[in-house]
């Protein structure tokens, strides 16, 4: 039982660790914001990996008492409230990974279907311009968003951000958000915000939640910088910040404005470096997903 509880343990520290201060470290690592798509992947990979930690060691807790039932009775006190609690919350945290992963998707999916027909009704094509599944929507605020979807998308753009933008700052918004469909960002966030809520509020950080909305939106803003530069979009953005945008949504000027526009003011890092830097967060990330597989492999795995 001593080789088990310590394998526990260490799995247990980790899980703290990855859902405590590891995500405030992190988060204050702006250099993250020059490789987004690899910083999402160090997000999900922490999430991942304290999902794993805190799984192995209810597993690891409830084997030699699976092998034997009466073992908890003849376990100290302490050690068999220990035992029942890391139990007891690794059956939490499955029921709410299990429960999240349906509801998730099944929600969102259903309020971005109920809120693409209702642009389809109120909204009017405009054939002048080559993003698929475009809606006006008759509102004065600058405001622009998209629906993804698996066989329909919508792009949605206001009157009022028509009226407001240039050519170039329209044309660098609809980039955004077409960048948003191709990429599927969507799944990306849905899957996302199923892992993170299988934590119990408590004890789980927003940190990675937050984090991983804003990379995604710099990963859109990089699409449009491509395709117009930055200081069409920058100026949409300013021009967008703040409007109302629909929860299933994602939208180009709804996250972090301030901190996209400074970013956008500062000229991309050389590509060696940027890549560089990639490879090394790549590395930590597969690090991270390996750290609870150490315990686990050294876990004896018989009562």
């Amino acid at each position: 039982m001593t080789t088990v509880t310590t394998a526990a343990a260490a799995l247990g520290l980790l899980a703290v660790i990855l859902v405590g201060p590891g995500p405030l470290w992190v988060g204050r690592w702006t250099f993250l914001h020059q490789v987004p798509r690899a910083a999402v992947v160090l997000w999900q990979a922490g999430t991942v990996a304290a999902l794993v930690s805190v799984i192995g060691a209810g597993v690891l807790i409830a084997l030699p008492i699976m092998g034997d039932p009466g073992l908890v009775l003849r376990l100290p006190p302490a050690e068999a409230m220990i035992t029942v609690l890391v139990a007891a919350f690794t059956a939490i945290v499955i029921g709410r990974l299990i429960w999240s992963l349906i509801m998730v998707g099944a929600d969102t999916s259903a309020r971005r279907r109920r809120h693409r027909v209702a642009v389809d009704l109120l909204g009017r094509t405009d054939e002048t311009r080559s993003i698929r599944g475009l809606r006006i929507l008759a509102e004065k605020l600058p405001m622009a968003y998209c629906l993804p979807g698996l066989r329909e998308s919508r792009v949605v753009l206001s009157a009022g951000a028509l009226d407001r933008l240039s050519e170039d700052e329209v044309t660098a918004v609809l980039e955004h958000e077409a960048a948003h469909v191709r990429a599927r960002h969507d799944l990306v966030l849905d899957a996302f915000q199923a892992l993170h809520r299988a934590f119990p509020v408590m004890v789980r950080s927003e940190m990675p939640w937050l984090r991983s909305q804003l990379l995604v939106e710099m990963l859109a803003d990089d699409a449009a910088r491509r395709r117009t530069g930055p200081l069409p979009l920058a100026r949409a953005l300013v021009a967008m910040a703040g409007a109302p945008s629909p929860s299933a949504a994602l939208a180009a000027g709804d996250r972090d404005i301030a901190l996209r526009v400074a970013r956008l003011a500062h000229p991309d890092p050389p590509p060696k470096r940027r890549h560089a830097l990639a490879a090394l967060v790549y590395l930590l990330s597969t690090t991270l997903l390996l750290l609870p597989l150490l315990p686990l492999a050294l876990a004896p795995w018989t009562p």
